[in-house]
């Protein structure tokens, strides 16, 4: 490994180490920016803060450039443990933060019971969040005004996150961002419609099948993350079985985008359709344009002009143009 992470002694050789460092860096990004004072740092070995029964520091050793930084573990007997990196100034944005953040995700798990891994940094912080972004962590938490800023407001603070099976198997656990419910389910006839509850990956699978979207289920994880990601979603169930689904993406304020909306060819003419587009896009009544592209059929046009779109062409007497490229 090229980075290693070196247990800190702070009440015996490496008191003088620790005083050395934080009293000639700056953080610029965390909550106290300038270089510690050495009382500070003394005060600081002395109430355990460097070690103590929750709370490891470790010195990180990189093979070729020696010490480049500082971590600290916070609560190392919780389910998330929490994990303060510094950097020497001299070593930043050297494309060293990667392999840093793998180095210190390696031991937590390797030495700890701890399912989940947690990093706060400054919404500004961009080098930061990349960092994060590229050794697989994901962003969990947006806190607003949360981070304090000496001489100046708070300013947002952003939580990322790696888990325990996530370290293990390589692959990401992915989040559901918009999981708010629109509206509470509801009954027509036999069909029942929720909001925002996904559907398993095997009903959708077969859903995308019945209507002959290969594209999607040819790659079923993506398929996945792009339900997760959309702005709403709102599905139709007769008794378990998954009959319709509709999703839309937005800005929640000037635009709404219609991307799916699709019902099993067994359950079609029963009005499925005409509830989904109503359930989906009733949360964005005040959205200023309202978007999707169909299939040059006959009768879906003859579907979305029933629920009052109107075709954007020069055929169609429209003012607007619409272009797509695929």
């Amino acid at each position: 490994m090229r980075i290693e992470l070196t247990r800190i002694d702070p009440a015996g050789p490496d008191a003088a180490g620790l005083v050395d460092f934080f009293t000639s860096e700056d953080f610029p990004f965390h909550v106290y920016q300038a270089a510690w004072s050495d009382g500070m740092v003394r005060e600081r070995i002395d109430s355990g803060y460097f070690h103590d029964e929750e709370n490891e520091s470790f010195w990180l050793d990189h093979h070729r450039f020696g010490r480049v930084g500082f971590t600290r573990l916070e609560d190392i007997h919780d389910e998330t443990v929490m994990v303060d990196l510094r950097l020497a100034s001299r070593f930043r944005g050297r494309g060293l933060g990667n392999e840093v953040v793998n180095a210190i995700t390696d031991h937590l798990f390797s030495a700890t019971g701890a399912l989940r891994a947690e990093g706060q940094t400054r919404d500004d912080n961009q080098p930061m969040r990349t960092v994060f972004e590229r050794a697989g962590w994901t962003k969990e938490a947006h806190y607003r005004r949360a981070w304090p800023v000496n001489g100046a407001a708070p300013r947002d603070s952003v939580a990322y996150a790696l888990l325990r099976e996530e370290w293990l198997t390589g692959r990401r656990v992915p989040l559901h961002w918009h999981d708010g419910r629109r509206f509470r389910e509801s009954a027509d006839s036999a069909i029942t419609y929720s909001s925002n509850a996904l559907p398993p990956q095997e009903a959708l699978m077969v859903l995308y099948d019945s209507v002959g979207w290969s594209a999607y289920t040819a790659d079923p994880a993506r398929l996945d993350r792009s339900i997760r990601a959309s702005a709403h979603v709102v599905s139709a169930w007769i008794g378990d079985s998954l009959v319709g689904l509709a999703r839309v993406l937005s800005d929640f304020d000037t635009v709404v985008y219609v991307q799916d909306v699709l019902v099993d060819p067994e359950h079609r003419r029963q009005g499925i359709g005409a509830g989904l587009m109503q359930r989906v896009l009733e949360p964005f009544a005040d959205v200023r344009q309202t978007v999707l592209l169909t299939d040059d059929e006959a009768g879906l046009a003859a579907f979305y002009v029933s629920l009052g779109f109107s075709e954007a062409s020069v055929t169609a007497g429209s003012s607007l143009r619409a272009f797509v490229r695929m």
